[in-house]
């Protein structure tokens, strides 16, 4: 069974509800986030990310939550383990923070802290990794702050702007996390 609600100090992660899939489509339909966090050719429309997040309620293989600061109705953010290879005891990390006014909190460190948590703890995984662009170093920063470490690079695997990047790959595994 999993989750349905994760508690941290400031922030808590609960189940999707599909009255927020429209705030969800704001997210993935701003620029500046897809340009930041997203592989596809360009930003989700509504619809394309409505049925995301039906189809996400009955993956067996992704695990995803909204990002509350806690006792708030309204979420802030998505965060989300894809890709859960239960024969390899891993998964991939996918987070983003929606408006502008709530990065820069330590929110969206605090969501991976407690999701960190219960992937290694509650889910048994070994391995947590991620991709993140070249030029996304707050993020880059951020990541490396809780554990996670740079394993390598895919060159130039991105265009954005009329130019190509690189994406970082990076992992904390669970002994590293529990001695974090």
């Amino acid at each position: 069974m999993r989750a349905q609600r994760l508690v941290g100090d400031r922030v808590e992660l609960r189940r999707h509800a599909p009255e927020n899939y429209r705030l969800y489509g704001e997210w993935y339909g701003d620029p500046e986030i897809w340009h930041l966090t997203s592989w596809t050719p360009a930003p989700l429309s509504p619809s394309s990310v409505k049925r995301l997040f039906k189809d996400r309620e009955h993956s067996p293989t992704d695990d995803s939550f909204a990002i509350h600061i806690r006792g708030d109705k309204d979420p802030i953010g998505i965060i989300s383990l894809m890709n859960i290879s239960e024969a390899n005891a891993s998964a991939e990390l996918s987070i983003i923070v929606g408006h502008p006014e709530d990065r820069h909190h330590g929110y969206g460190a605090e969501a991976i802290a407690v999701l960190l948590d219960y992937a290694f703890g509650e889910r048994g995984l070994n391995r947590v990794g991620l991709s993140v662009f070249e030029f996304n170093e707050d993020a880059i920063a951020a990541y490396a702050k809780l554990g996670f470490q740079e394993e390598g690079r895919l060159r130039r695997a991105l265009r954005r702007d009329d130019a190509f990047h690189d994406a970082i790959l990076m992992s904390v595994l669970r002994e590293e996390w529990a001695v974090s």
